[in-house]
């Protein structure tokens, strides 16, 4: 088994470690993290060690390295230490669920975190760094740039665009043939019917609390 080191120890990387442990080719030997954030030097049963060092003591030569972390700075963060990474010799690691559904000559990206029941319909394009959690739908001939976070249950119809770095929430929709400028943060909810400006912010509509407590509903 090619042997991997999960970057981060927070609840995304308990998460990866999760994944690639029971449904992947890989081991995972370590965590890693930036020496000032590290706060012992164990998670999860696994050693943690300095990113700093990491080359020296798990040598990229058999080595995999996946970055596990979320969206902030709208995967900016992350997008930033998959390139330390890489400029340290490491091969970044993707994990495409067993249980996901992936058209036959779809072609994973590195540190591509696809979970499962996804619906990766033909001829869709997903670029590098990029995170769906579980439940979406990526409609055909649409293509997902470098360093984006899909939420659950999103649905992305037919020939979408959808540039880098965006972030996608919960239970959001866009609709056939739209472009989604790179850095936009679609909201939980949203629904996109018209292109999405780059770096534009489209937030879902909220739930108002109503006016009566439950325990005054009639009919409930």
């Amino acid at each position: 088994m090619q042997k991997l080191i999960i970057f981060g120890t927070g609840q995304i990387a308990q998460v990866a470690h999760y994944y690639f442990s029971e449904d992947s080719d890989y081991e995972v030997t370590a965590f890693t993290v930036d020496a000032e954030f590290m706060n012992g030097d164990t998670a999860f049963g696994l050693p943690v060690l300095p990113f700093e060092d990491i080359a020296s003591r798990s040598p990229p030569d058999d080595h995999d390295l996946f970055v596990a972390m979320g969206y902030g700075g709208v995967n900016r963060q992350r997008q930033d230490k998959a390139a330390a990474a890489r400029a340290k010799g490491y091969r970044l690691a993707h994990y495409v669920s067993s249980r996901a559904w992936v058209w036959q000559g779809f072609e994973p990206r590195q540190n591509l975190f696809l979970l499962e029941h996804n619906t990766i319909q033909p001829f869709v394009e997903i670029g590098e760094n990029t995170t769906l959690w579980s439940g979406n739908h990526i409609g055909h001939h649409s293509r997902i740039g470098d360093n984006v976070f899909i939420a659950s249950h999103v649905v992305v119809s037919g020939a979408v665009t959808v540039g880098d770095n965006c972030f996608l929430g919960v239970n959001a929709t866009v609709a056939d043939n739209l472009t989604v400028g790179a850095h936009c943060v679609i909201g939980a909810g949203a629904v996109l019917t018209d292109n999405a400006d780059e770096r534009g912010v489209y937030p879902g509509t909220s739930s108002d609390r109503a006016k009566i407590p439950s325990n005054r509903l009639r009919n409930f």
